[in-house]
């Protein structure tokens, strides 16, 4: 082996060494990107939990009782119309929370 082909050799390793030094950075910044979007995802659940539902039930009960109050029921019919389907969604979401997972 000659002094000519051990350069190329180590010339052509280095580039090598290059391009797989690039893709590991590549990959490591895929994997940190990847990541991040996971945890933005995960708070972004929970807020939006925190706050979306809350405004839905409020905003479904205030739906309601305008609905309701255009009409001629007595007020007791007119609660129960209104209680009714509140109690259901609460129900139905005290399930859902109970099985809640932070994992996005």
């Amino acid at each position: 082996m000659t002094d000519q082909e051990l350069d190329s050799l180590f010339t052509e390793s280095a580039k090598r060494q290059q391009s797989v030094e690039q893709i590991n950075a590549s990959v490591m910044r895929s994997v940190r990107r990847d990541l991040h979007l996971q945890l933005v995802r995960k708070w972004a659940r929970l807020i939006g939990g925190c706050f979306g539902v809350p405004l839905a039930l409020v905003l479904y009960g205030f739906a309601l009782h305008e609905a309701m109050s255009g009409t001629a029921l007595q007020t007791p019919l007119r609660v129960a119309c209104i209680a009714l389907p509140l109690i259901t969604i609460g129900l139905l979401l005290a399930v859902r929370l109970r099985n809640f997972r932070m994992e996005v």
